[in-house]
Protein backbone atom coordinates (compact mmCIF):
# COMPACT_ATOMS: atom_id res chain seq x y z
CA UNK A 1 0.00 0.00 0.00
CA UNK A 2 1.25 3.46 -0.84
CA UNK A 3 0.96 5.54 2.39
CA UNK A 4 1.27 8.73 0.34
CA UNK A 5 -2.00 7.97 -1.51
CA UNK A 6 -4.86 9.06 0.86
CA UNK A 7 -7.55 7.55 -1.38
CA UNK A 8 -5.91 4.14 -1.37
CA UNK A 9 -5.34 4.36 2.38
CA UNK A 10 -8.99 5.17 3.08
CA UNK A 11 -10.24 2.35 0.88
CA UNK A 12 -7.92 -0.12 2.52
CA UNK A 13 -9.09 1.00 5.97
CA UNK A 14 -12.76 0.52 5.00
CA UNK A 15 -12.14 -3.00 3.76
CA UNK A 16 -10.06 -3.82 6.84
CA UNK A 17 -12.95 -2.70 9.08
CA UNK A 18 -15.91 -4.86 7.96
CA UNK A 19 -19.42 -3.62 8.76
CA UNK A 20 -21.55 -5.16 11.45
CA UNK A 21 -24.13 -7.57 10.05
CA UNK A 22 -27.52 -6.95 11.69
CA UNK A 23 -29.46 -9.91 13.07
CA UNK A 24 -32.74 -7.96 13.19
CA UNK A 25 -33.61 -6.39 9.85
CA UNK A 26 -36.46 -4.44 8.30
CA UNK A 27 -38.14 -6.78 5.79
CA UNK A 28 -41.19 -4.79 4.66
CA UNK A 29 -41.72 -1.04 5.20
CA UNK A 30 -44.96 0.46 6.54
CA UNK A 31 -47.68 2.13 4.49
CA UNK A 32 -48.21 2.02 0.73
CA UNK A 33 -45.21 0.14 -0.62
CA UNK A 34 -44.08 0.88 -4.17
CA UNK A 35 -42.57 -2.11 -5.93
CA UNK A 36 -41.62 -3.02 -9.48
CA UNK A 37 -44.18 -5.84 -9.14
CA UNK A 38 -46.99 -3.49 -8.12
CA UNK A 39 -48.07 -1.57 -5.05
CA UNK A 40 -49.33 -3.12 -1.81
CA UNK A 41 -50.31 -1.88 1.63
CA UNK A 42 -48.84 -2.68 5.02
CA UNK A 43 -50.92 -1.49 7.98
CA UNK A 44 -51.78 -2.81 11.44
CA UNK A 45 -54.29 -5.37 10.17
CA UNK A 46 -52.15 -6.70 7.32
CA UNK A 47 -49.02 -6.87 9.47
CA UNK A 48 -50.98 -8.85 12.08
CA UNK A 49 -52.14 -11.23 9.35
CA UNK A 50 -48.55 -11.82 8.21
CA UNK A 51 -47.43 -12.54 11.77
CA UNK A 52 -50.36 -14.89 12.34
CA UNK A 53 -49.51 -16.80 9.16
CA UNK A 54 -45.87 -17.12 10.23
CA UNK A 55 -46.87 -18.35 13.70
CA UNK A 56 -49.41 -20.80 12.28
CA UNK A 57 -46.90 -22.47 9.95
CA UNK A 58 -44.25 -22.52 12.70
CA UNK A 59 -41.50 -22.84 10.06
CA UNK A 60 -38.45 -20.65 9.53
CA UNK A 61 -38.63 -18.62 6.33
CA UNK A 62 -35.66 -18.74 3.96
CA UNK A 63 -33.48 -15.87 2.88
CA UNK A 64 -32.01 -17.01 -0.40
CA UNK A 65 -29.79 -15.55 -3.11
CA UNK A 66 -31.58 -13.70 -5.92
CA UNK A 67 -34.95 -15.40 -5.17
CA UNK A 68 -33.67 -18.80 -6.28
CA UNK A 69 -36.20 -20.48 -3.99
CA UNK A 70 -38.95 -19.38 -6.39
CA UNK A 71 -37.51 -21.53 -9.17
CA UNK A 72 -38.46 -20.94 -12.82
CA UNK A 73 -36.70 -17.91 -14.25
CA UNK A 74 -35.05 -17.35 -10.88
CA UNK A 75 -33.40 -20.78 -10.80
CA UNK A 76 -29.64 -21.03 -10.57
CA UNK A 77 -27.75 -22.93 -13.31
CA UNK A 78 -27.24 -25.81 -10.88
CA UNK A 79 -30.87 -25.84 -9.83
CA UNK A 80 -29.87 -25.43 -6.21
CA UNK A 81 -31.23 -22.69 -3.96
CA UNK A 82 -28.91 -22.41 -0.95
CA UNK A 83 -30.07 -20.33 1.99
CA UNK A 84 -28.26 -17.18 2.99
CA UNK A 85 -30.10 -17.20 6.29
CA UNK A 86 -33.28 -18.11 8.11
CA UNK A 87 -35.96 -15.84 9.52
CA UNK A 88 -36.60 -17.19 13.01
CA UNK A 89 -39.20 -14.65 14.09
CA UNK A 90 -41.20 -11.62 13.00
CA UNK A 91 -42.24 -8.50 14.86
CA UNK A 92 -43.96 -5.26 13.91
CA UNK A 93 -43.20 -1.64 14.71
CA UNK A 94 -46.28 0.41 13.82
CA UNK A 95 -45.40 3.17 11.41
CA UNK A 96 -42.05 1.58 10.55
CA UNK A 97 -42.64 -1.93 9.21
CA UNK A 98 -42.27 -5.68 9.65
CA UNK A 99 -38.93 -6.82 11.08
CA UNK A 100 -37.31 -10.24 10.98
CA UNK A 101 -34.96 -11.93 13.43
CA UNK A 102 -32.36 -13.54 11.15
CA UNK A 103 -29.87 -16.33 11.61
CA UNK A 104 -27.30 -15.80 8.83
CA UNK A 105 -25.18 -18.56 7.36
CA UNK A 106 -21.40 -18.06 7.64
CA UNK A 107 -21.20 -17.75 3.85
CA UNK A 108 -23.81 -15.00 3.77
CA UNK A 109 -22.10 -13.10 6.60
CA UNK A 110 -18.89 -13.19 4.60
CA UNK A 111 -20.56 -11.91 1.42
CA UNK A 112 -22.34 -9.13 3.33
CA UNK A 113 -19.12 -8.15 5.11
CA UNK A 114 -17.40 -8.02 1.73
CA UNK A 115 -20.31 -5.89 0.45
CA UNK A 116 -21.04 -8.33 -2.35
CA UNK A 117 -24.71 -8.05 -1.34
CA UNK A 118 -26.46 -5.08 0.26
CA UNK A 119 -30.25 -5.40 0.00
CA UNK A 120 -33.14 -7.65 0.96
CA UNK A 121 -36.12 -8.12 -1.36
CA UNK A 122 -39.21 -9.75 0.22
CA UNK A 123 -41.57 -12.04 -1.67
CA UNK A 124 -45.00 -11.16 -0.32
CA UNK A 125 -48.50 -12.53 -0.78
CA UNK A 126 -51.18 -9.83 -1.08
CA UNK A 127 -54.96 -9.76 -1.25
CA UNK A 128 -56.13 -9.23 -4.84
CA UNK A 129 -59.03 -6.99 -3.83
CA UNK A 130 -57.46 -4.41 -1.52
CA UNK A 131 -53.75 -5.10 -2.22
CA UNK A 132 -52.99 -5.61 1.47
CA UNK A 133 -50.21 -7.84 2.76
CA UNK A 134 -51.37 -11.32 3.77
CA UNK A 135 -48.17 -13.29 4.27
CA UNK A 136 -44.43 -13.38 3.67
CA UNK A 137 -43.21 -16.20 1.39
CA UNK A 138 -39.45 -15.69 1.45
CA UNK A 139 -36.77 -13.02 1.16
CA UNK A 140 -34.04 -12.68 -1.42
CA UNK A 141 -30.57 -11.33 -0.88
CA UNK A 142 -29.98 -9.11 -3.91
CA UNK A 143 -28.44 -5.93 -5.24
CA UNK A 144 -31.57 -4.99 -7.22
CA UNK A 145 -34.45 -4.81 -4.72
CA UNK A 146 -37.98 -4.60 -6.10
CA UNK A 147 -39.11 -2.16 -3.38
CA UNK A 148 -38.34 1.48 -4.11
CA UNK A 149 -36.12 3.13 -1.51
CA UNK A 150 -35.06 -0.14 0.13
CA UNK A 151 -32.59 0.27 2.98
CA UNK A 152 -29.14 -1.30 2.57
CA UNK A 153 -28.26 -4.00 5.07
CA UNK A 154 -24.73 -2.62 5.40
CA UNK A 155 -23.41 0.86 4.72
CA UNK A 156 -20.39 1.81 2.66
CA UNK A 157 -18.56 2.70 5.84
CA UNK A 158 -18.84 1.50 9.40
CA UNK A 159 -21.25 3.80 11.24
CA UNK A 160 -20.76 5.18 14.72
CA UNK A 161 -21.99 8.17 16.76
CA UNK A 162 -19.71 10.56 14.95
CA UNK A 163 -20.24 9.37 11.37
CA UNK A 164 -23.83 8.02 11.27
CA UNK A 165 -25.79 10.50 9.10
CA UNK A 166 -29.03 9.48 10.83
CA UNK A 167 -27.80 10.28 14.33
CA UNK A 168 -28.69 14.04 14.36
CA UNK A 169 -32.24 13.29 13.23
CA UNK A 170 -32.59 10.57 15.84
CA UNK A 171 -31.36 12.96 18.52
CA UNK A 172 -33.92 15.57 17.44
CA UNK A 173 -36.71 12.99 17.65
CA UNK A 174 -35.46 11.86 21.04
CA UNK A 175 -35.68 15.41 22.39
CA UNK A 176 -39.08 16.21 20.83
CA UNK A 177 -40.55 12.98 22.20
CA UNK A 178 -39.28 13.76 25.68
CA UNK A 179 -37.04 10.68 25.87
CA UNK A 180 -33.85 10.59 27.91
CA UNK A 181 -30.45 10.51 26.29
CA UNK A 182 -30.07 6.78 26.99
CA UNK A 183 -33.03 5.81 24.76
CA UNK A 184 -31.79 3.73 21.83
CA UNK A 185 -32.97 4.02 18.22
CA UNK A 186 -35.60 1.28 18.64
CA UNK A 187 -37.16 3.09 21.61
CA UNK A 188 -37.17 6.33 19.62
CA UNK A 189 -38.94 4.64 16.70
CA UNK A 190 -41.52 3.03 18.98
CA UNK A 191 -42.24 6.35 20.72
CA UNK A 192 -42.47 8.17 17.39
CA UNK A 193 -44.87 5.56 16.02
CA UNK A 194 -47.05 5.86 19.13
CA UNK A 195 -47.12 9.66 18.78
CA UNK A 196 -48.10 9.34 15.11
CA UNK A 197 -50.92 6.97 16.07
CA UNK A 198 -52.17 9.50 18.63
CA UNK A 199 -52.09 12.32 16.09
CA UNK A 200 -53.86 10.17 13.50
CA UNK A 201 -56.57 9.36 16.04
CA UNK A 202 -57.01 13.05 16.91
CA UNK A 203 -57.25 14.05 13.25
CA UNK A 204 -59.72 11.24 12.58
CA UNK A 205 -61.86 12.41 15.50
CA UNK A 206 -61.88 16.01 14.24
CA UNK A 207 -62.81 14.85 10.75
CA UNK A 208 -65.62 12.71 12.18
CA UNK A 209 -66.97 15.67 14.15
CA UNK A 210 -66.99 17.86 11.04
CA UNK A 211 -68.83 15.20 9.03
CA UNK A 212 -71.44 14.66 11.72
CA UNK A 213 -71.99 18.38 12.28
CA UNK A 214 -72.69 18.75 8.56
CA UNK A 215 -75.30 15.97 8.74
CA UNK A 216 -76.90 17.59 11.81
CA UNK A 217 -77.03 20.92 9.98
CA UNK A 218 -78.71 19.17 7.03
CA UNK A 219 -81.47 17.94 9.34
CA UNK A 220 -80.72 14.22 8.96
CA UNK A 221 -79.57 13.78 12.52
CA UNK A 222 -80.82 15.07 15.87
CA UNK A 223 -78.26 16.86 18.08
CA UNK A 224 -78.82 14.21 20.75
CA UNK A 225 -77.49 11.60 18.29
CA UNK A 226 -74.25 13.46 17.61
CA UNK A 227 -71.99 11.47 19.96
CA UNK A 228 -73.33 8.17 18.63
CA UNK A 229 -72.73 9.26 15.04
CA UNK A 230 -69.16 10.42 15.78
CA UNK A 231 -68.29 7.04 17.31
CA UNK A 232 -69.74 5.28 14.28
CA UNK A 233 -67.66 7.38 11.87
CA UNK A 234 -64.50 6.62 13.84
CA UNK A 235 -65.16 2.87 14.03
CA UNK A 236 -66.82 2.19 10.67
CA UNK A 237 -66.79 5.10 8.15
CA UNK A 238 -68.33 2.91 5.44
CA UNK A 239 -71.33 2.09 7.65
CA UNK A 240 -71.87 5.79 8.37
CA UNK A 241 -71.67 6.64 4.66
CA UNK A 242 -74.24 3.94 3.88
CA UNK A 243 -76.56 5.28 6.58
CA UNK A 244 -76.10 8.90 5.46
CA UNK A 245 -76.89 8.05 1.83
CA UNK A 246 -80.37 6.77 2.73
CA UNK A 247 -81.18 8.79 5.87
CA UNK A 248 -84.25 11.03 5.52
CA UNK A 249 -84.47 14.63 6.74
CA UNK A 250 -85.98 14.35 10.21
CA UNK A 251 -85.69 18.01 11.19
CA UNK A 252 -86.24 20.85 8.72
CA UNK A 253 -83.16 23.05 9.12
CA UNK A 254 -84.13 26.26 10.91
CA UNK A 255 -87.73 25.15 11.56
CA UNK A 256 -87.22 24.47 15.27
CA UNK A 257 -85.50 27.35 17.07
CA UNK A 258 -83.34 26.52 20.05
CA UNK A 259 -85.07 26.91 23.42
CA UNK A 260 -84.64 30.26 25.18
CA UNK A 261 -83.74 30.67 28.85
CA UNK A 262 -87.39 30.86 29.92
CA UNK A 263 -88.16 27.57 28.22
CA UNK A 264 -85.17 25.92 29.81
CA UNK A 265 -86.28 27.24 33.23
CA UNK A 266 -89.80 25.90 32.75
CA UNK A 267 -88.43 22.50 31.80
CA UNK A 268 -86.21 22.38 34.88
CA UNK A 269 -89.10 23.38 37.16
CA UNK A 270 -91.37 20.75 35.60
CA UNK A 271 -88.69 18.12 36.13
CA UNK A 272 -88.30 19.03 39.82
CA UNK A 273 -92.09 18.86 40.33
CA UNK A 274 -92.36 15.48 38.59
CA UNK A 275 -89.47 14.03 40.59
CA UNK A 276 -90.86 15.27 43.92
CA UNK A 277 -94.34 13.92 43.18
CA UNK A 278 -92.88 10.55 42.22
CA UNK A 279 -90.86 10.39 45.44
CA UNK A 280 -93.85 11.37 47.58
CA UNK A 281 -96.17 8.84 45.98
CA UNK A 282 -93.56 6.12 46.21
CA UNK A 283 -93.03 6.50 49.97
CA UNK A 284 -95.97 5.77 52.30
CA UNK A 285 -94.14 7.25 55.30
CA UNK A 286 -94.20 10.74 53.75
CA UNK A 287 -98.01 10.65 53.66
CA UNK A 288 -98.08 10.69 57.46
CA UNK A 289 -95.66 13.62 57.73
CA UNK A 290 -96.92 16.15 55.17
CA UNK A 291 -99.15 16.53 52.15
CA UNK A 292 -97.93 16.25 48.58
CA UNK A 293 -98.11 20.00 47.89
CA UNK A 294 -95.88 20.80 50.85
CA UNK A 295 -93.34 18.17 49.77
CA UNK A 296 -93.27 19.52 46.20
CA UNK A 297 -92.95 23.12 47.44
CA UNK A 298 -90.06 22.10 49.64
CA UNK A 299 -88.28 20.50 46.67
CA UNK A 300 -88.82 23.65 44.57
CA UNK A 301 -87.49 25.86 47.35
CA UNK A 302 -84.34 23.71 47.63
CA UNK A 303 -83.71 24.32 43.93
CA UNK A 304 -84.37 28.07 44.21
CA UNK A 305 -87.50 27.81 42.06
CA UNK A 306 -90.97 29.30 42.38
CA UNK A 307 -93.43 27.33 44.51
CA UNK A 308 -96.62 25.79 43.14
CA UNK A 309 -99.24 28.24 41.95
CA UNK A 310 -103.00 28.03 42.59
CA UNK A 311 -103.56 26.13 39.34
CA UNK A 312 -100.80 23.63 40.20
CA UNK A 313 -102.48 22.05 43.21
CA UNK A 314 -101.03 18.62 43.79
CA UNK A 315 -103.73 16.00 44.20
CA UNK A 316 -103.74 14.10 47.49
CA UNK A 317 -103.01 10.41 47.44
Amino acid sequence: MDPTNPTLATTSQQLADPPAIPDRVLLIPWGRVHSTNGEFVVDAASAAAALECFDTHATDLPIDYEHQTLGGRYSSPSGQAPAAGWIKGLDVVAGVGVFGQVEWTPAARGRLAAREYRYLSPVVIVDRDDRRLIALHSVGLTNKPAIAGARPLVNNTRCNKETDPMDPSTQTLRERLGLDAEADDRQVLLAAAERIDQLDASLARLDAERRVDAVVAAGKLLPAQRDWAIELVCKDPAAFEAWEATAPVVVTPGAIPPPDDAQLGDRRRAAVIAKARSEYRGCQTLGGLCDERAYVDDALRDEGLERLGPDEQAPRT
